[in-house]
């Protein structure tokens, strides 16, 4: 046998999320101010992860009609476990803005990682990989995901969002 397809005999069986064709990066324009500006006149480090986490906030809490009518989100409710950042190069103040690209590049029972992208045009600045952690606020503990948190994240993966263990 393949080591396909001992993973997937070995794979915890969880229901598919229905099939979807959108299947492609959260886009988000973030403006560059001059209050983001270092003494070098490049973005700030912190800010470049604030720029991130804004993306984020979009894709999970602003974005409209992620299940069922309209208008009708689903708050995916997570908090972050990580986040790896790796700088390729200096974002500097120019009128058009910088665009955060995010894919769902894994998912397990309790927790899925996005892929950030800070660019403009085809630079790249700023890599971050983000590890997300599923949590009841109220019981004070992690959680597994809900069938509608799965249902988002599929939107954006470019993996398979069936979580694995």
């Amino acid at each position: 046998m393949s080591h396909a397809t001992l993973r997937a005999l070995a794979a915890p069986t969880v229901p598919a999320p229905a099939p979807s064709h959108h299947h492609r990066p959260h886009l988000y324009s973030s403006p560059v101010r001059m209050s983001d500006l270092d003494p070098m006149n490049h973005v700030n480090n912190v800010r470049l992860l604030e720029m991130i986490q804004d993306a984020h906030v979009d894709l999970f809490y602003l974005q409209c009609g992620h299940a069922g009518q309209p208008g009708q989100a689903v708050r995916v409710r997570v908090i972050y476990a990580r986040h790896e950042l790796d700088y390729t190069e200096a974002l500097d103040l120019r009128p058009e803005p910088a665009v955060i690209s995010t894919t769902v590049s894994s998912v397990r029972r309790l927790s899925f990682e996005l892929t950030s992208r800070i660019t403009r045009g085809d630079q790249v600045f700023c890599t971050c990989v983000s590890t997300c952690v599923a949590y009841d606020p109220a019981a004070r503990r992690t959680r597994r995901l809900e069938d509608d948190e799965l249902a988002v994240l599929a939107r954006h993966a470019v993996c398979d969002c069936r979580p694995s263990a």
